[in-house]
């Protein structure tokens, strides 16, 4: 076997992901000639084509996709034997990036993490909340929560924790000034509130062909429940945004007997063959914490 060097099958890597030699140098602080002397070195050495070259562009040959799948998986065992050598067999410690819903994150995470810090002195914790769907890998994310029917994603694994109740609420007032609808279908003649963040854009969870006035939208749970406490209209949303409302009398539950099926309290990480030993931790901890309860309110 011919020789080649890491370094060449990472530079590789670079070049395909920027798509030229130029921003594969610039990103691997080397000069334009390095990156291609590597990459005539290890398609001499391959004995193949693996990128083709014009002026004006470069694209992978039908070899060269085929040896980027070898490529990244020889890189992401290197790196995770790294990981491996670097957090020990199994101390627990360093810094742990989580990121979560901003509604979920503040009534829901927020409270039980200090418990976790207190269990494993050798853990910092940074917590970014965001109702957007965060990119783990691009923002170096270890740990996600994500509140969905399922999630279908190749590049991560999605662990079930838990159910959350969702339900239809309004305001006494707006009850008192609209009626209370009784069906789906009278709910036609009332205002909505959507949520933008949806998926597939459905502001509101209803499969029935039914198509209420949305009065306000917002990408944020708690701006919505504040909208339906002011009585501007009716609002899906999880019972743990809106359970001290509620029980102060702010908001009421409506149309009770049609049931809106629960959403699924999901932890997400990145697909690897090795996951650190904090990641592992956090996700026991979070199953402890959520799987026991039926729902999250």
């Amino acid at each position: 076997m011919k020789q080649y060097s890491l370094l060449d099958l990472t530079t590789y890597k670079a070049v395909v992901e920027a798509g030229s030699f130029h921003l594969a140098a610039d990103r691997l602080n080397t000069s334009t000639a390095t990156v291609s002397r590597r990459i005539s070195s290890l398609e001499l050495a391959l004995g193949t084509r693996l990128i083709n070259r014009t002026t004006r562009n470069l694209s992978m040959t039908e070899a060269g996709e085929q040896y980027l799948d070898d490529v990244e998986n020889i890189l992401t065992n290197i790196e995770c034997s790294e990981e491996r050598l670097r957090d020990g067999a199994s101390e627990i410690k360093g810094e742990l990036r989580i990121s979560a819903p901003l509604s979920f994150g503040i009534k829901c995470l927020s409270p039980i993490l200090p418990d976790f810090l207190n269990k494993y002195p050798e853990i910092n914790i940074n917590l970014n909340l965001d109702d957007g769907q965060t990119d783990l890998q691009a923002e170096g994310i270890d740990i996600g929560i994500r509140i969905a029917k399922n999630i279908k994603d190749s590049s991560i694994v999605a662990t079930p924790i838990g159910s959350i109740e969702m339900g239809f609420y309004a305001s006494p007032q707006y009850i008192k000034d609209n009626g209370k609808p009784n069906s789906i279908k009278e709910l036609e003649a009332h205002n909505f509130l959507g949520y933008t963040l949806a998926p597939n854009n459905q502001q509101i969870p209803l499969s029935l062909n039914t198509h209420p006035k949305i009065r306000f939208k917002a990408n944020n749970g708690e701006a919505l429940r504040d909208a339906a406490v002011s009585g501007i209209g009716i609002v899906v949303l999880p019972l743990f945004i809106v359970d001290d409302e509620i029980k102060e009398g702010r908001l009421a539950k409506i149309l009770e007997n049609h049931n809106i099926e629960s959403g699924t309290l999901y932890v997400i990480r990145l697909s690897s063959r090795f996951t650190p030993a904090k990641v592992r931790a956090m996700i026991d901890y979070l199953k402890t914490k959520f799987t026991d309860l039926n729902k999250i309110n």
